[in-house]
């Protein structure tokens, strides 16, 4: 076991250096669809190699996750939309998170404003390592190729033309990252990259970047911007602000609420923050509904949007009735506003974006019944989200979208309804929730009475034993004790009731008393049989000296013990086993070979225990004798299968062997801690642990 963890642990690095190690895509257009896209910010689609981001989010990313490159290439052609935006490539990325710079990793961008080329690294902040400025004979309006090289911590950048003008720029970074995944990143801009593609790359790619780069203009990297084209840069800047001003005529959401009734050729200005089937802007200082509606374009969540119609003002709700929708731009979407129930229900946040948490009570297809406190309120969930989530009955849920009294929605059963854009699961349901509290319950009983059961089948069979115990020994006394007593009996009434003469009459309790002797011997084998079972090695081999020292007379045969391997628990079949076999082993050497030295070995194993009793006396044919006693040990090594083995030689000695398997459980179980508190096997005489004063000396 400990060998092949020790492999495990060898190999396993090797495995994981293996399966981590960065691939490049080479698959095309059907590979990166295939792969898993992951969006940092924005709205974002795609279609075989073609991505297109909808907003002028900041630092909005589309990352590749589920891909990992080292040193590769990646290229697209890119066009930007806005005049004073940036779109680029996104490589060696890793550790990302919704931010502007939320990531580590390098991004290489042309910025249209001041036509420049920029690459640099981010690590949770922006580290700008190279940037050059773009020939005027490189057109940004029509487009442009954007390629990018990593080779080791070298980098190169190249930006081309439809016309074919070209520029390169080539850089280093001295304490790289090594590996990470790829994508697209945009600030400011809406913008679309087609024909992308990650393929391997090689040194002479590299290199070639590298000639190509030598008649860049490098600007310094602590200006944010060109000073030549600073009156460009503001240019740009004034027009994208006239653009984003506040159109005329436009008037306050809030105006209305305080008027109740119609008002009609209305224009307002306002961020969408909900889609169909319940549309809603808000503006800075309130929000109102877009039952109907037509617009130039589609609409999209953060879209900033001039709507003309008339203004349908009731108590705590407002409605644009007929509007026209014109988008002027694409925005970051509107954060929701966290609230309660009990804050909803006084009409004040109504219309506009919320986020409410609840307790689930039940779904369908399209609702989702929610309570907070003492309120109840339903969740009306558009098709995009309706699978969002596996929801379970009394999860704690959060909604976000759109709350609203109108009665197509809460029915006139709830006070009001959230028409929701999204749906996040807070927490799992409870645990102690009364359905858990009852089949917890029900498992402690049947526990409790599977444990009763188990005790009381135990104590049935330790009664059994018992019984059975006592039968046996029953039996032993009557075919011994009772039997003796009973002729000891007869031997002296005939004593009392001889009448032939004193001879005859101590011939009668000269056979009493030989009867006694008998009596006594048949009684201490009995009480030697009750003795408390054997359960190691060390026990075995003091038992056996015991048979030995009753048998011995005078001072032969001298007896040698020895226990080789570690000491361990036995089972008390193979401890009986080993026991029964080596006293049978042992009486017929000491009282029938007429040996001069009796030799013990006792050797255990991992999974087997041997006994082996050893003399040096005349020997006999053991295929030819058969007795009672030999056909015992044969039977004793069955019941634990295990083999006897009898070698004798007349004139030579005997070796009688006995080898029994140990459990395969006891193999499992104890060999970590009887590793650490035993010693390694050896032989040690017993003399020099002890004084004995016998006549033989015992070894183990």
């Amino acid at each position: 076991m400990l060998l092949l963890f020790a492999a495990l642990v060898t190999i396993r690095p090797w495995m994981h250096s293996m399966h981590s190690r960065p691939q490049v895509m080479n698959g095309g257009p059907a590979a990166l669809e295939r792969g898993t896209w992951t969006s940092y910010g924005s709205t974002w689609s795609m279609n075989g190699s073609r991505l297109e981001n909808a907003s002028e989010e900041r630092g909005a990313r589309y990352i590749l996750t589920s891909e990992t490159q080292a040193d590769y290439q990646i290229e697209a052609d890119i066009h930007i939309t806005s005049a004073d935006g940036e779109a680029g490539l996104v490589l060696r990325s890793h550790g990302e998170e919704t931010g502007v710079d939320a990531y580590h990793g390098y991004f290489a961008g042309v910025r249209v404003s001041d036509a420049t080329l920029e690459f640099g690294r981010a690590d949770f902040g922006w580290q700008v390592l190279q940037r050059i400025s773009l020939p005027a004979t490189l057109d940004l309006s029509q487009g442009f190729h954007l390629r990018v090289v990593a080779i080791g911590c070298s980098f190169g950048v190249e930006v081309r033309s439809p016309s074919g003008v070209t520029q390169a720029l080539t850089t280093a970074d001295q304490a790289c990252i090594a590996s990470g995944h790829s994508g697209v990143r945009s600030n400011l801009t809406s913008a679309v990259w087609d024909h992308l593609a990650i393929r391997s790359a090689s040194k002479e790619d590299l290199a070639a970047l590298h000639r190509e780069s030598a008649g860049a203009v490098a600007l310094p990297i602590d200006v944010p911007f060109v000073p030549q084209l600073t009156a460009r840069y503001e240019t740009s800047l004034e027009a994208e602000a006239r653009k984003r001003a506040l159109q005329a005529g436009v008037q306050p959401i809030v105006t209305f609420l305080m008027q109740p009734g119609r008002h009609p050729n209305v224009t307002l200005q306002g961020t969408v923050i909900s889609l169909p089937p319940l549309v809603a802007i808000q503006d800075e200082t309130n929000a109102l509904i877009v039952p109907a509606f037509h617009s130039n374009a589609p609409l999209k969540l953060g879209d900033i949007v001039l709507a003309h119609g008339t203004v349908l003002s009731e108590r705590f709700r407002s409605s644009l009735e007929n509007a026209d929708i014109r988008v002027l731009w694409s925005d970051l979407a509107v954060p929701p506003l966290a609230v309660t129930a009990a804050q909803l229900t006084g009409g004040t946040y109504r219309g506009r974006a919320i986020s409410i948490e609840g307790t689930l009570v039940s779904t369908s297809d399209h609702d989702i019944i929610l309570r907070d406190g003492d309120l109840i309120f339903r969740g009306v969930v558009t098709g995009s989200t309706a699978d969002l989530h596996p929801l379970e009955r009394g999860s704690r849920i959060r909604l976000r979208g759109i709350a609203t009294s109108l009665d197509q929605y809460t029915h006139g059963t709830y006070p009001f309804a959230v028409v929701v854009e999204q749906v996040d699961v807070v927490s799992s349901p409870p645990w102690w929730s009364p359905r858990h509290i009852a089949v917890l319950g029900l498992t402690s009983v049947l526990v409790l009475l599977l444990i009763q059961i188990g005790l009381h089948r135990a104590q049935q069979w330790h009664l059994q034993s018992v019984m059975k115990e006592r039968e046996q020994l029953a039996f032993e006394m009557h075919d011994t004790l009772a039997q003796s007593f009973t002729g000891i009996a007869y031997l002296l009434n005939a004593a009392i009731m001889e009448r032939r003469g004193e001879n005859k009459m101590q011939t009668h309790v000269q056979n009493a008393l030989e009867m006694v002797h008998i009596s006594h011997r048949e009684a201490s084998r009995t009480i030697a049989a009750l003795r408390p079972q054997l359960r190691d090695a060390t026990a075995i081999l003091e038992a056996l000296e015991q048979v030995a020292t009753r048998l011995v007379t005078g001072d032969s045969p001298k007896i040698q013990g020895h226990l080789t391997g570690r000491v361990t628990a036995l089972s008390v079949q193979v401890t009986d086993a080993l026991f029964r076999v080596g006293q049978e082993a042992i009486s017929n050497a000491i009282q029938h070979s007429g040996c001069t030295q009796l030799e013990i070995h006792l050797v255990l194993h991992r999974r087997e225990a041997a006994l082996t009793v050893h003399d040096n006396g005349r020997g006999f044919d053991a295929a030819a004798q058969r007795g009672l006693g030999i056909t015992g040990m044969h039977s004793r090594a069955a019941k634990v299968r295990g083999r006897l083995e009898i070698q004798s030689v007349p004139h030579r000695g005997t070796s009688v062997s006995i080898v029994a398997p140990l459990p395969l459980v006891s193999g499992l179980l104890r060999p970590l801690w009887q590793r650490m508190r035993a010693f390694p096997s050896r032989s040690i005489p017993l003399g020099k642990l002890e004084t004995r004063s016998k006549p033989y000396d015992y070894s183990r």
